[in-house]
């Protein structure tokens, strides 16, 4: 993040769920449903993300903050949710064992010579 917020801003964030992670916000969104789908189907809404470079260990020079999915889930207002809104990026994620990924609702469409499939 590149301001720093004050106190009475943290407290605010606090209040409405926010907890913060190696320097960003996130407040847990929901669980998991069904209507997710399988694992294979929900592992298909996960992108690697080099924006935060939260990760376990320094993958080819990326890693901008260390990661530990205990750590993560530690310092989570909800203990359950798989799904946590950052407010620095304004994107969903997903804690992975090794690193923490982006969470995108909708599939990415495939493309055959730049037509969506």
């Amino acid at each position: 993040m590149t301001e720093t917020l004050t106190e009475t801003q943290e407290e605010r964030l606090r209040e409405n769920g926010y907890f913060l992670y190696q320097g960003y916000h996130f407040k847990p969104v929901r669980q998991f449903t069904e209507k997710d789908g399988d694992f294979f189907e929900k592992t298909r809404r996960l992108r690697r993300v080099d924006e935060l470079g939260m990760m376990d260990a320094d993958y080819y020079g990326k890693q901008k903050h260390p990661y530990s999915y205990e750590g993560f889930y530690a310092a989570s207002t909800d203990k359950k949710a798989n799904i946590f809104f950052c407010l620095e990026t304004m994107k969903e994620y997903t804690p992975c064992t090794h690193e923490l990924q982006e969470y995108v609702m909708e599939q990415e469409r495939q493309h055959d010579r730049g037509r969506a499939v």
